[in-house]
């Protein structure tokens, strides 16, 4: 790894919704819905891989399993932010971007026609932003 704090960081966290129904006897029912949230990381590393001195650039990405649906009036989207928060500190990783905050972003920033976003999203992100202190979009269009 090459790294002047021996630590990964991220620019911040992507989530995405998705909403699946299944059609039984013709109806619509069973409509499981639920957040993803994803993030890659990166060491300190850019453009100085040096192989002979065993220091060359790495880099992953972390995310949640499954889409995380509400349960017991747990709020899913809070869940998957935080697991992936939680998870990203025991392993070292810092977020940060530049001198900024950390972001939070939507898959493809809404425009993602096989993961649409739900209605109202901006201001669903703009609250985990105010509950975190990270930032995020800051209008309802673009």
């Amino acid at each position: 790894m090459i790294s002047k704090t021996g630590r990964y960081w991220s620019t911040g966290i992507t989530v995405t919704w998705s909403a699946r129904a299944h059609v039984i006897n013709g109806e619509r029912q069973e409509i499981h819905s639920g957040w993803m949230a994803s993030l890659d990381f990166l060491d300190d590393g850019f453009l100085s891989d040096s192989p002979a001195e065993g220091s060359i650039s790495t880099q992953g990405s972390l995310r949640t399993r499954y889409f995380v649906c509400e349960e017991k009036g747990v709020d899913a989207l809070t869940g998957a932010i935080d697991s992936l928060i939680d998870d990203a500190k025991r392993l070292g990783i810092d977020f940060r971007i530049g001198d900024g905050k950390a972001m939070l972003y939507y898959r493809g920033d809404g425009e993602d026609s096989n993961y649409p976003a739900p209605e109202g999203w901006r201001q669903m992100l703009r609250e985990q932003d105010d509950r975190i202190g990270w930032d995020t979009y800051t209008t309802e269009t673009v």
